[in-house]
């Protein structure tokens, strides 16, 4: 199944829905909705702040659109090779892929 649809989909939702939620990507044809602002790159800012650490010294790892801010906010950030293009520009590392497992042994 091709995901050609994913992008029209979230533009409507962002649309439909005014700011009141939204949408991104989040691999395998799937859409995460979420309360604008709340990604992950603001959930690893609030643990920044409670560890006392600046966004350099953060790992993280991402395939897709949801991933974009915190691959961006984070010092050590890696896409998995699998992952879209968008993904891994937004990343300063790339991981092996998924299958080969990039990220975890």
């Amino acid at each position: 199944m091709s995901d050609d649809y994913i992008e029209p989909l979230m533009a409507d939702i962002e649309r439909l829905h005014q700011g009141k939620v939204a949408a991104t990507s989040s691999g395998h044809g799937l859409v995460d909705l979420i309360v604008p602002g709340h990604h992950k790159a603001n959930g690893l800012d609030l643990l920044a702040q409670r560890w006392g650490i600046n966004h350099d010294q953060v790992l993280a790892f991402g395939d897709g659109g949801n991933d974009l801010e915190m691959l961006k906010q984070s010092g050590f950030s890696f896409a998995m090779g699998n992952a879209p293009e968008r993904v891994k520009k937004a990343a300063r590392y790339l991981a092996p892929t998924n299958n080969q497992q990039g990220c975890c042994r």
